[in-house]
């Protein structure tokens, strides 16, 4: 397993407040998605995966649904295109039903599908 590089963690405590601020926003299953673009001469995409407590109380089986998410969304990023648009997404779990890889997969797949439509 390959991780994400720092670029492309969101981590900035104000980008991610502007994430959850402007309400773009689809559920598809399981996961709710946050998205925010900004035009920018550069064209990074920065994640963020989050699976809450009150959802999946074990802290081991929340890191595996990350861990789990992160794998699925490196492997099929390049569904995404973006041009000269820096890309703010967020991937919250609403489940605690994700043990497969292959659905994981699958729902990685239509949500990155469906906001290339969005965008």
């Amino acid at each position: 397993m390959n991780g994400l590089s720092k670029n492309q963690r969101l981590s900035s405590k104000i980008k991610i407040e502007q994430l959850f601020e402007v309400k773009n926003t689809f559920v598809h299953e399981d996961i709710k998605v946050y998205w925010n673009k900004i035009n920018s001469e550069n064209d990074n995409i920065a994640v963020l995966f989050s699976v809450p407590k009150k959802i999946v109380p074990l802290a081991n089986k929340r890191n595996k649904i990350k861990r789990l998410l992160r794998e699925s969304y490196r492997i099929h990023k390049s569904i995404l295109n973006h041009k000269k648009l820096e890309l703010n997404l967020g991937f919250i779990c609403l489940s605690s039903n994700f043990e497969d890889m292959n659905k994981i997969d699958e729902k990685i797949k239509l949500i990155l599908h469906r906001l290339n439509q969005e965008i």
